[in-house]
């Protein structure tokens, strides 16, 4: 299984538009960058022009549609 490494670049200062950066990266490989502001949460695979940006909104029921349930404890 490959390791996986993230880089966090933070804004210098806390600006009202600056973007919290992440690379991700599988072993020595980049597999992309994820973008997040408090508009949306943007990832740009590498090597691509154009990047995929979801309002919170979207990621959140993104993620619920895609999260396994659990069966309830009755």
């Amino acid at each position: 299984m490959a390791e996986h490494r993230i880089e966090v670049h933070q804004p210098s200062k806390i600006v009202m538009n600056s973007d919290y950066r992440f690379e991700v990266f599988s072993g020595s490989e980049k597999l992309g960058e994820v973008r997040i502001s408090k508009g949306t949460i943007d990832w740009r695979p590498r090597n691509a022009r154009h990047v995929m940006k979801l309002t919170w909104e979207r990621f959140d029921a993104l993620m619920q549609a895609n999260v396994p349930r659990r069966p309830s404890r009755s």
